[in-house]
């Protein structure tokens, strides 16, 4: 009897085991240089699209299909943005290729995370090849990671690129940091119904990344935003009485900012996140409503960022 009470022990102990695995997978990029090595047999476009069809796209892993849907990656946009950038796409290969001798680096971040955020479960990684558009992203239990751009460091050859992307590529805290960063937007619940919130939601999870663990993928933005802070905040108040809900002056404005600093929300959420963290005297209650995004407008007041600078 006590044999089979020790065997049925055994098997739930390895039932919960399995159920909490979860993957970090690097095959689609193996799989996207496998295609860009393909394209010098191509003899023309509409060739090196089926090329980047068949040999990357219709390759794709399960997760990988969820970044496609998401972003809408065609083989074509591949294609053209590989004749475009010729000089990145080379220079930033051994990087991306590397990745996969970095996920103890990653595994050891998320537990972390496990470790250090309230009911944090950790999530699957897939990195992939995308189309300059996108860092990172989350889906259900899910971070995904476009390769070309978390993995870009000061090495890689900018002088094709546009204005915004040699802004971006290279600044944005390495792979590792994104990770955390997406991770954190794993945990967030509730929806993004407005500006306020749709800038806290980014400056939070900046926020909580660098109090978990001192990773900050937008290092550039809140240096300029902290040099910067009493007119971003007066800009920012204004809007938020002007109900405005127009997130183009404040996220995902890369290639619409003109001379402004592109993504200034991520320092606006950032700021209001720390200003409400340090008043808590129970931290782990204000990082429980941290990562609850009906509670951030109840936060914005509390922080007291609401009110203009003189």
């Amino acid at each position: 009897m006590k044999a089979i009470t020790a065997l049925v022990f055994a098997m739930l102990v390895q039932g919960m085991v399995l159920a909490q695995k979860h993957t970090i997978s690097t095959e689609d990029i193996t799989h996207f240089w496998e295609a860009y090595d393909a394209l010098a047999s191509a003899k023309s476009k509409a060739d090196s699209i089926s090329i980047m069809q068949q040999r990357y796209l219709d390759r794709a892993t399960e997760h990988f299909k969820t970044f496609i849907r998401i972003r809408k990656f065609t083989a074509e946009e591949y294609v053209t943005l590989i004749g475009k950038y010729p000089r990145f796409w080379k220079s930033v290969r051994p990087l991306t290729e590397n990745i996969v001798n970095r996920k103890d680096e990653i595994e050891t971040v998320l537990q972390t995370f496990k470790s250090e955020l309230p009911a944090f479960e950790i999530p699957d990684v897939c990195f992939a090849i995308g189309c300059l558009r996108t860092g990172g992203t989350t889906g259900d239990k899910l971070i995904l990671i476009g390769s070309e751009i978390a993995a870009a460091d000061k090495r890689v050859v900018k002088d094709e690129l546009t204005p915004w992307l040699k802004s971006v590529i290279g600044n944005t805290g390495d792979i590792v940091s994104m990770v955390a960063h997406e991770a954190v937007h794993t945990r967030q619940k509730g929806v993004n119904k407005n500006l306020l919130v749709s800038v806290m939601n980014e400056g939070i999870a900046d926020f909580i990344t660098e109090l978990i663990s001192g990773l900050n993928i937008n290092t550039h933005i809140h240096d300029y935003g902290k040099t910067h802070a009493c007119e971003i905040r007066n800009e920012f108040n204004e809007a938020i009485r002007q109900n405005s809900n127009d997130l183009k002056p404040w996220l995902y404005n890369g290639n619409s900012a003109g001379n402004r600093m592109t993504d200034l929300g991520y320092y606006v959420g950032y700021a209001i996140a720390e200003l409400y963290y340090n008043q808590q005297p129970d931290k782990q209650s204000a990082l429980a409503w941290l990562l609850d995004r009906n509670k951030y407008e109840k936060i914005y007041e509390l922080s007291g960022y609401r009110e203009d600078c003189k």
